[in-house]
């Protein structure tokens, strides 16, 4: 349920969206912190409070009466991915001020992880363009993960823990990566086609997943291009030994790994591997991916 607070100040010229949910036990702080900077700068504001089980309430509050002029985000990569999809592609300028788990978005954007920075960036940063994903018709910012990491967060859902901390994260990965099962799959990319036993694929349009997983190493948010990790059979005890260089992308180097780069993306029907989209479960392919030049507004530092 929405619940706007205004300013006093040149009413309605930023909306700052928040996400109660993410970051619950800091969003109150941080909000104030944003709220005392926003007055300090004699920026007027409004705040609206949204959750994503009210699909709608954004878009409808960002239409009536055309009065806002950008967004803020106080969120994770969930709020995120919310606020582009309600909002749509080139419409509103966007800042973000994080309070998610993961917030791997910000981190392909302008990679400011710091709360008090990252709203300096939203008050006097400039604003560059991005490109923007799209999957069966939604925009993502961050990219689609299909196979094991797509599982990883179908379970989590499934246990309640959708919007769990970063350890629920990790322990969960670490519960299944012995025993999950590779697929066959098939696939094209710009019309070329592909098929393959996958441990996983991640399309994206950045480098980071999972709080902190630098699954796509040679990701750029603004090249036009999405890319594309496979990661391809491996005994499950190569698994744990190779795990950690996701972390930092070391497993480039490893044989079981392949990168490619496309515009158009094509995955077949499968029942037997499941997919997240920015951090979000969705379900099972078939899906056709494709990605947005510099469709995307958000301001970066100076």
């Amino acid at each position: 349920m929405s619940r706007p607070i205004n300013s006093a100040s040149s009413y309605g010229k930023k909306l700052v969206v928040v996400n109660p949910a993410s970051g619950r036990s800091s969003y109150i702080s941080k909000l104030s912190y944003l709220s005392d900077k926003l007055n300090e700068a004699g920026i007027g504001f409004e705040v609206f409070f949204t959750d994503v089980e009210n699909p709608g309430e954004l878009s409808n509050r960002v239409a009536a009466g055309n009065q806002f002029k950008e967004v803020f985000v106080m969120g994770g990569d969930g709020t995120l991915n919310l606020v582009v999809n309600e909002i749509g592609p080139g419409k509103l300028p966007l800042s973000i001020v994080s309070n998610g788990t993961g917030n791997d978005s910000v981190k392909s954007l302008h990679g400011v992880l710091d709360f008090g920075k990252q709203v300096e960036i939203a008050i006097h940063g400039k604003i560059k363009q991005f490109d923007l994903g799209v999957c069966n018709g939604r925009y993502f910012i961050n990219g689609l993960g299909l196979g094991f990491d797509g599982q990883v967060v179908k379970e989590m859902v499934e246990r309640g823990d959708k919007r769990g901390n970063h350890l629920d994260y990790l322990l969960t990965v670490l519960r299944i990566v012995g025993g999950f099962k590779e697929r066959q799959l098939r696939f094209s990319l710009d019309h070329v086609a592909y098929e393959r036993k996958v441990l996983l694929l991640t399309i994206s349009n950045g480098t980071t997943f999972g709080g902190g997983f630098v699954i796509n190493p040679f990701a750029r948010t603004d090249d036009g291009l999405l890319d594309v990790c496979i990661i391809n059979e491996i005994k499950p005890w190569k698994r744990f030994w190779h795990l950690p260089k996701l972390k930092t992308g070391a497993h480039a180097g490893i044989p079981e790994a392949e990168f490619y780069k496309a515009e158009k993306i094509f995955i077949e029907k499968t029942d037997q591997l499941v997919a997240h989209l920015d951090g979000e479960y969705v379900g099972n392919p078939p899906f056709t991916i494709s990605i947005l030049k510099n469709a995307l507004s958000v301001r970066v530092p100076l």
